[in-house]
């Protein structure tokens, strides 16, 4: 593998697959006959919301906190860690169904982490990650993570039984499916790898790190006209994305918040405009 195209297989599995906006993943399936308190117990969110659905159980509040669940728990899967917090607090009165103040906490921790990922710093990471147990409500998230640890510390053998376990525990886990095709690419397992970028693809079409890295690995089998179409692809993904991160940052100054603050902004510039007219006239 050149120099290259190792920076670009570790841009895009060491630093965790920096906050893309995803499309929501696809539905997990779930048996009919499973109890959607298991599954919750099991930190299977979105599984446990559908097998509820199916129930036919009708206390609204539950319905309401599953359906914040499995948000939370898309959002966790695009490193989305504050918005997944934000889900959380727009509950007003929720169903006592999980520790909702342990949720969060979990949720910063994951948070911090990431931000020790993303400054390439696997130690501190490795330490913040520490702080969760075996109890945390998020454990395919904290093992992709430390997952990430392990390809930066160059423990391939580590990084992959992270990212497997990860799996294991949320077969919807996108960025853990990558990762794994980062460390089977790395490894020379090729057609394993672009297996595992397809998974993930199937799971979140417009996830741009796995296309570019399925590019990558396309090259390396010499399919050049694929190879070009998935790094187009994971171009137009990260545009949108980036579009969509400029929308929203757009939105929080046209919103109620937002509007008291750009109309104070507003009349500042034009106090200015009216300053300089005055003193170009000779009037100050």
């Amino acid at each position: 593998m050149t120099r290259d195209e190792t920076e670009d297989l570790r841009s895009g599995a060491a630093t965790d697959d920096l906050e893309t906006a995803a499309e929501p993943a696809a539905a997990e399936t779930t048996q009919p006959t499973s109890d959607w308190r298991e599954l919750l117990a099991q930190r299977r969110f979105t599984a446990a919301r559908q097998a509820y659905f199916v129930t036919g159980e009708p206390e609204p509040r539950v319905k309401s906190a599953l359906a914040a669940l499995a948000d939370v728990e898309d959002l966790v899967h695009e490193r989305s860690f504050a918005k997944a917090i934000e889900r959380i607090e727009r509950l007003e009165v929720p169903a006592a169904i999980v520790p909702w103040d342990a949720l969060v906490a979990d949720l910063r921790v994951l948070e911090e982490a990431a931000k020790e990922l993303d400054k390439r710093d696997p130690d501190a990471a490795a330490a913040v990650l520490a702080r969760l147990d075996g109890s945390t409500w998020f454990p395919a998230e904290r093992h992709t993570q430390l997952g990430t640890v392990g390809i930066y510390d160059s423990e391939l053998a580590k990084a992959q039984a992270e990212f497997e376990a990860a799996i294991s525990i949320d077969p919807r886990h996108y960025r853990a499916l990558t990762n794994l095709g980062n460390v089977a690419l790395e490894q020379g397992r090729v057609d394993e790898a672009i297996e595992h970028y397809q998974a993930a693809l199937k799971l979140n079409e417009e996830f741009a790190n796995a296309h570019h890295n399925l590019g990558v690995a396309y090259r390396r089998k010499g399919h050049l006209n694929k190879s070009v179409k998935s790094l187009r692809r994971a171009q137009r993904s990260q545009q949108r994305h980036d579009a969509a991160v400029a929308r929203e940052s757009l939105g929080k100054w046209t919103g109620k918040s937002g509007s008291k603050y750009l109309k104070w902004l507003l009349w500042g510039a034009a106090a200015i405009g009216v300053y300089f007219i005055l003193k170009s006239a000779g009037y100050i």
